[in-house]
């Protein structure tokens, strides 16, 4: 990657004095940029990330809820009961696995340059993560750029997994057609992927968690399948596959070693 896939810079923007004060909420464009550059150079070079009491609360929620039979379904109970045509060979498995790790190697590489942080600053894209519906909004019009993902702190990420996890359910929970639902899943699952491609490892256990429920709610929506629906089943294998490979959930893999 270069500075061009980050995208040029607009405008300059003069570095925060020393008058700056961090805790004012933005009004402008400029003064939001600046806020990032100050928050930037305070950042400590290694981070220790707590989990968020409200966040595990609402995580232990959805497992009472899929437990109960109110909204998601019982994640714990999944079984992969798919027609044999819909299941992904090792061949392909693993030509999925290499692109995934080569796209990770990459934005890797990009993240040691030299130029990462200059360019990451002409980029930054604010999104509110307080504003639920508004995020789920702009997911849904908008494809995962890499260069506004990297934008995203991994905290933030880590959220919008949350978020993903749950919208996933409810587009499986919803009285529509098979055929309806896999169609308006496509941004979710591609959201996803794109995260997974751009988060930091290693990761919290509950992150962990997110991903094995993500992995599992793509088996009930094979589930859902028939025989004859290879092209819409891509998605779902693909996230199956990751997660299953490249995040230690190998029980949950189709072509998991005995």
């Amino acid at each position: 990657m270069d500075a061009d896939v980050i995208q040029k810079q607009a405008l300059a923007v003069d570095p925060p004095d020393e008058y700056f004060d961090p805790d004012l909420q933005p009004e402008t464009g400029e003064q939001y940029l600046q806020k990032v550059i100050y928050e930037r150079k305070h950042c400590p070079a290694v981070v220790v990330a707590k989990s968020s009491p409200k966040r595990r609360h609402n995580h232990l929620q959805q497992e009472i809820r899929s437990l109960t039979g109110s909204g998601a379904i019982p994640m714990d109970l999944v079984k992969n009961v798919a027609p044999r045509t819909l299941m992904p060979t090792k061949e392909w498995e693993s030509i999925q696995n290499k692109k995934f790790a080569e796209l990770r190697d990459t934005i890797t590489g990009y993240r040691n340059g030299a130029h990462y942080q200059e360019n990451l600053q002409k980029t930054h894209i604010y999104l509110n993560f307080e504003n639920r519906k508004q995020l789920r909004d702009y997911c849904a019009k908008n494809q995962p750029f890499v260069r506004i993902l990297l934008s995203i702190p991994q905290r933030n990420l880590e959220v919008l997994l949350e978020y993903l996890n749950e919208w996933l359910q409810e587009e499986r929970s919803e009285e529509v057609s098979v055929e309806e639902r896999i169609y308006r899943k496509d941004w979710i699952t591609q959201w996803v992927y794109a995260i997974l491609a751009c988060i930091i490892t290693p990761l919290e256990p509950y992150v962990h968690s997110v991903l094995r429920d993500i992995a599992k709610m793509c088996i009930a929506m094979r589930n859902d399948l028939g025989a004859e629906d290879e092209l819409k089943v891509l998605p779902l294998n693909l996230l199956i596959c990751i997660i299953s490979k490249n995040f230690n959930q190998l029980d949950l893999g189709d072509n998991a070693e005995g």
